[in-house]
């Protein structure tokens, strides 16, 4: 059993017990405007998203405004960017269901009544598969209410930063060389138990490899955790950040900036694995999505 697979293991179970909140990359963007009259431009992309996408909202009011977005009910959290246009991320998984979603945006200028436009986004299944693993006991033995709790704690208030700029330029990079062995999405059968879905993706490549970061960031966290082992999370700007587990040594600090590319950690086997791995997500505004679909050029994403 490689140790990547217990990785993608570590992660279901994580998930599991902390209750945190397809195909390749390069979808291709098309926005939508709304009917003509309003006094706002609507550009939502992509046009057909997949379960583990990001959805992007970009709101352009022609007068100063406060824009609402909410998806299915659900605020959105609005961030602004240099041109006065306004930007949402909806991130998806394999929770949210395929099928027709609604999209609102609400614009209320001063003195003007708001105006609402509404949407429906269809999103596609991800055609996600199924693993079935069995995990040794010394592995299990790691799956405590009390190591859930240490990393509740210490991973809630990194994954819960939402600062207000966006720190990244360009497509994500990909942060191992190593082969991808446990893809996104995943559902997970562990020792006859249904568990969790896999977060992100899973690198085998040897102890001591490099571990770049996958953008330009902020690090949020930096530090030794029971389940995924050494950690590593990067803040980017506007909800979206991502995270490096199982490392041997880490090469940074909390606070430090770091460059897209730039050396991070190496890979290790601390945690909940059995061999060698890199586990990387991408979080986004409270959703773990796919992380590949950041590594194309997209306009909505990666500008």
């Amino acid at each position: 059993m490689s140790g990547t697979r217990i990785s993608g293991a570590c992660l279901a179970i994580i998930g599991a017990m902390l209750l945190a909140g397809g195909p390749p990359a390069g979808v291709p963007s098309a926005f939508s405007a709304p009917p003509d009259g309003n006094p706002e431009i609507v550009r939502i992309a992509p046009a057909s998203p997949v379960q583990g996408d990001t959805i992007t909202v970009v709101v352009a009011p022609r007068v100063p405004s406060t824009v609402r977005v909410r998806f299915d009910g659900t605020d959105v959290r609005v961030y602004a960017l240099a041109d006065g246009a306004r930007r949402a991320w909806i991130g998806t998984d394999p929770n949210v269901a395929p099928g027709a979603h609604a999209v609102s945006v609400t614009v209320a200028g001063a003195g003007q009544p708001p105006v609402k436009v509404s949407r429906t986004v269809q999103i596609k299944p991800g055609g996600f598969g199924v693993r079935t693993l069995t995990l040794p006991p010394s592995t299990l033995s790691l799956i405590t209410a009390e190591n859930a709790a240490i990393e509740r704690r210490a991973l809630g208030p990194a994954l819960g930063r939402r600062t207000s700029r966006a720190m990244w330029a360009g497509a994500f990079l990909l942060p191992s060389i190593g082969v991808m062995d446990s893809p996104y999405g995943l559902e997970s059968v562990y020792n006859g138990h249904r568990m969790w879905w896999h977060q992100g993706v899973d690198f085998a490549a040897d102890a001591g490899s490099p571990v770049r970061a996958a953008n330009a960031g902020i690090v949020a966290l930096a530090q030794a955790l029971p389940l995924g082992g050494n950690t590593v999370i990067i803040d980017h700007g506007q909800g979206v950040l991502t995270e490096y587990l199982h490392l041997s040594t880490m090469m940074v600090r909390p606070g430090a900036h770091v460059d897209r590319g730039a050396l991070i950690a190496h890979i290790g086997a601390t945690g909940l694995v059995t061999g060698p791995s890199l586990h990387w997500g991408l979080y986004v505004n409270g959703n773990w999505v796919n992380p590949l679909f950041w590594t194309e050029p997209r306009a909505d994403l990666t500008p």
